[in-house]
């Protein structure tokens, strides 16, 4: 019988470098953009050598890859739609938590710094989609299927995806409105009474 063991003292080195490494290219790049921050100054900010930065992800690109999928993970939620009134409040939590990370500054940044790479790293769009947007797609889609049809489930969870960003994320995308936690719950429990008929 094998019992489980804590980290080696070098193992646990490992994780803190890679950690300081993502912190600082976090800071690097969402300041200067993916193009214009530089490897040297994320070694830096993150106390290490640059070889060991590429010994971590091997180059800029990788880094750069890394810090998207580490930035993109979306915390899961528990959810208990047995009932009417749980299936909305599922729906609604899976929702805000969503929208609320995505309109926080840091991932504002993240999102127009990979815009901006998407001609030339065209990976790091499908890492956010994958990531993010389809993650919730997913979810939601496992709620609703505890009352629709597999295909029902799936259409209504992207239009609650689509209406839940609408013109608030648009707008702030470009830098036209700051960050409304208060409309975006209106928006959240429209996209519900207009898709799902209650909210």
């Amino acid at each position: 019988m094998t019992t489980k063991t804590d980290p080696s003292p070098s193992s646990r080195l490992r994780d803190s470098k890679r950690t300081a490494i993502l912190d600082g290219a976090r800071e690097v790049f969402l300041r200067e953009g993916f193009t214009g921050g530089s490897v040297d100054a994320v070694a830096a900010k993150a106390g290490v050598g640059k070889q060991t930065v590429y010994r971590h992800f091997g180059s800029k690109d990788g880094l750069v890859i890394g810090l998207v999928r580490a930035m993109c993970d979306v915390p899961e939620l528990e959810a208990d739609a047995g009932t009417t009134g749980d299936l909305i409040n599922a729906l609604r939590r899976e929702l805000r938590a969503f929208a609320e990370g995505l309109v926080r500054p840091e991932s504002m940044q993240l999102y127009r710094a990979i815009v901006a790479e998407a001609e030339r790293m065209p990976e790091l769009g499908k890492l956010f989609y994958d990531a993010g947007p389809k993650v919730i797609r997913q979810r939601l889609t496992e709620i609703l299927s505890s009352r629709f049809s597999e295909r029902e489930a799936r259409e209504k969870a992207e239009m609650l995806v689509q209406l839940t960003l609408g013109e608030a994320y648009f707008e702030l995308t470009l830098g036209l409105a700051e960050a409304d936690t208060k409309r975006l719950h209106r928006q959240i429990d429209k996209a519900l009474r207009v898709i799902i008929g209650e909210g």
